[in-house]
């Protein structure tokens, strides 16, 4: 039986989705790379850093792609062609 594929719009969320995910990711890498706040150090010396890099990338990935998905929508009404 052939899968259906997605429609439009989700493939459209989905796609802006991941892209916020990804900035969130880039995001965490350079906290993390510049120690801002001595966060990188804190994380390090932690015996959970693990579990503590995982939840802030995962935090700010869902917040990230929360608000490129909003934006992504917002201008839609600007384009002439709907989701692109």
């Amino acid at each position: 039986m052939p899968s259906k594929p997605l429609p439009k719009l989700v493939r459209f969320l989905f796609r802006h989705a991941l892209i916020g995910f990804g900035l969130a990711i880039t995001f965490v890498g350079l906290l993390l790379a510049f120690d801002i706040g001595g966060i990188a150090t804190l994380i390090g010396s932690s015996s959970s850093g693990v579990l503590a890099t995982v939840v802030l990338t995962f935090s700010m990935g869902l917040t990230f792609s929360s608000v490129q998905m909003g934006f992504a929508v917002m201008l839609l009404a600007k384009r002439d062609d709907t989701f692109y």
